[in-house]
């Protein structure tokens, strides 16, 4: 090489990442290293099966065929390609120049031997596309020496200071083991292969015993509480806090998987191991008593979101902590509501719908929710509740929940109905998957229930199950629907999509990437009967029960996990700029490595709609 071109290929170099972090003498080696090949229009690269090789083009534009000729990607100025050329794993392609290119070639082991000093360089430039999505979600995360505590396994933080005591035991010798000899706030109560079948607190004790004058030497079972919520002890520290806040309870067992208490957490364990910002506004909406106390606790919300993800929680744990704050919002303000308005006249369920039902909540999510009622609801009745729904939805929206753009909100009259038209709806909607029923039944495809008569429900719920799941004429509707929108393959440079309210060239993550995979991972759990709701907990599933192979889960998890890891960078950035918190990207922004692990997600989320296609959409 003409070692006066260096000083050019090293100037080059330094301005893309990660070549950036390296030294500038590492960077003069390497570029001592570069072939320079040059295409002309028209003309392909000719590939070499005897050697690996990885590409940088330094000007014009390429285009990637699959070998039947359909488009796989554009790539413009900075971008590196060469992963997949020798990667067995992966399929080969042509690579055509669509102007006069310039093109720097190293060959890859020998690059990677230069590199191998650097690690955290050399997982970025991996030929596994597994590797190098981990890894740049980790530099998106800049791990921090501490995680937060609800992202550690329960047992972690539990005490172990704990009492087990038998069902036959008596009332007051249970009640001075716990007070003089373990000193504890609780008792577990055991069969005799030491599994939990109760518990009892002292707040029991003063309400179900000395208010009641029960005699004391009866045996605990006779005021023990026996349906108890319980945390396995590898589950997060977050499924403890959840708990709490959804039942409004102190003590969580932490068990084993034969079901024996090893532990206990409760807020005092959460406070004393430096609890999270998250966790104390959670138990702040709970206490707040108007609607304004509300909304300055909401003003919280953001520096809680940045607590997280400094934290470098996984998106699935950020998606559902913030999932818990709205959980916690909606909560209180229906007990707000029925403080205003009164008791409700009859059974009510209070549902949550699409990605607030999946426990994937980010900043932007609006309201999509709904009111089940009792078919015993009458019209007065049913006024009552138009007023209760519209109090909680212009809550909701006073709080940064916005209204739903779709009006699919239990403030809508079609949205708030008994347990019998709501049966009838998912009836409709899955034998006549029209596009008009098909777009309500993608919003209501998966709910949860939030406050009210639970009963009420699984009621409801078990029969939308049975009417979408292993549905045929309805996969295949979802499929069209779902194919309806491609990933953007043929973007390079500003990857231009859309352009956003102060005219700028945007892309929209939810709609190019992240709203893909939730649709054809939905698909995948309707037809094969998963219980689970949240996309990485099916993704999870389905690769469980081997309906997903090894390559097939590792792909899509981390697609899922990095195009989600963008949505979350992109609103800390909102926050911190003061800007509007939205799904929008700005390309502007980006550097040649991030658009290349951007046009790998979605080259997976192409390949994955074209597999379901020819899988479930007959």
């Amino acid at each position: 090489m003409n070692n006066g071109l260096l000083p050019n290929i090293v100037s080059f170099l330094q301005a893309i990442y990660p070549f950036s972090e390296l030294p500038k003498t590492v960077l003069n080696n390497i570029a001592q290293t570069v072939d320079i090949l040059f295409l002309s229009p028209e003309q392909q690269l000719k590939q070499d099966d005897n050697a690996t090789y990885l590409y940088i083009l330094r000007s014009g534009v390429i285009q990637q065929n699959h070998l039947d000729g359909s488009l796989r990607s554009l790539l413009g100025e900075e971008d590196i390609f060469g992963f997949n050329l020798h990667n067995r794993d992966s399929e080969s392609y042509l690579i055509t120049a669509l102007e006069n290119t310039l093109l720097y070639r190293f060959d890859y082991l020998a690059l990677m031997a230069q590199l191998q000093d650097y690690p955290q360089i050399t997982s970025q430039l991996a030929l596994s596309l597994q590797t190098r999505l981990q890894a740049i979600q980790t530099q998106h995360r800049r791990l921090q020496p501490a995680q937060h505590y609800y992202m550690r396994p329960s047992i972690d933080i539990a005490s172990r200071k704990i009492l087990t005591v038998s069902a036959t035991e008596s009332i007051q010798d249970v009640a001075h083991q716990m007070r003089d000899i373990v000193g504890v706030s609780c008792a577990f109560i055991v069969d005799h292969d030491q599994c939990l079948i109760g518990m009892v607190t002292d707040k029991d004790m003063t309400k179900r015993v000395v208010a009641q004058a029960l005699d004391v030497s009866g045996p605990i079972s006779h005021v023990m509480t026996q349906n108890v919520h319980t945390v396995y002890e590898d589950e997060l520290v977050i499924a403890a806090v959840h708990l709490m806040m959804k039942h409004q309870i102190q003590n969580i067992p932490v068990v084993n998987h034969q079901q024996q208490v090893t532990g206990l957490i409760t807020p005092q364990h959460l406070i004393q191991n430096n609890g999270v910002q998250s966790i104390f506004l959670i138990d702040q909406i709970h206490r707040a008593d108007s609607i304004t106390a509300l909304i300055k606790l909401s003003e919280e919300r953001n520096l809680a979101f940045e607590g997280i993800i400094e934290s470098s929680a996984t998106p699935n744990v950020v998606g559902q902590v913030l999932s818990m704050i709205y959980d916690a919002f909606s909560y209180r303000l229906i007990e707000l509501a029925i403080k205003i308005f009164g008791q409700p006249p009859c059974a009510f369920s209070w549902i949550v719908a699409g990605s607030h039902a999946r426990n994937e909540v980010h900043l932007a999510s609006d309201q999509d929710n709904a009111l089940i009622l009792a078919d015993s609801a009458t019209e007065a009745d049913r006024i009552y509740f138009q007023h209760f729904a519209m109090y909680v939805c212009k809550g909701l929206s006073q709080l940064g929940y916005t209204l739903c753009k779709g009006r699919f909100m239990a403030a809508t009259p079609q949205w708030c109905q008994k347990q019998s038209i709501w049966k009838a709806y998912y009836r409709k909607w899955a034998t006549n998957p029209e596009y008009d029923l098909l777009l309500n039944l993608n919003v209501f495809l998966e709910v949860r229930h939030i406050y009210g008569d639970e009963a009420l429900f699984q009621s409801v719920d078990g029969y939308r199950h049975q009417q979408v799941s292993n549905n045929t004429r309805l996969t295949s509707a979802l499929v069209r629907n779902a194919l309806r929108t491609r990933p953007p393959l043929g973007i390079f440079k500003n990857l231009v999509l859309e352009k956003d309210g102060n005219d700028n060239q945007v892309l929209n993550i939810k709609k190019a990437a992240i709203g893909r995979v939730v649709d054809l991972v939905r698909i995948y759990s309707l037809m094969n009967d998963s219980p689970e709701i949240n996309t990485t907990e099916r993704i999870e599933w389905l690769h469980e029960h081997r309906i997903l192979n090894d390559s097939t889960y590792q792909d899509l998890i981390e697609t899922y996990h990095y195009v989600t890891e963008l949505r979350y960078q992109r609103q800390r950035t909102a926050i911190q700029t003061q800007s509007s918190i939205n799904n929008l990207l700005q390309p502007d922004k980006f550097g040649s490595f991030e658009r290349q692990h951007l046009k790998d997600a979605f080259r997976i989320i192409s390949s994955f709609q074209d597999l379901i296609k020819m899988k479930y959409g007959r």
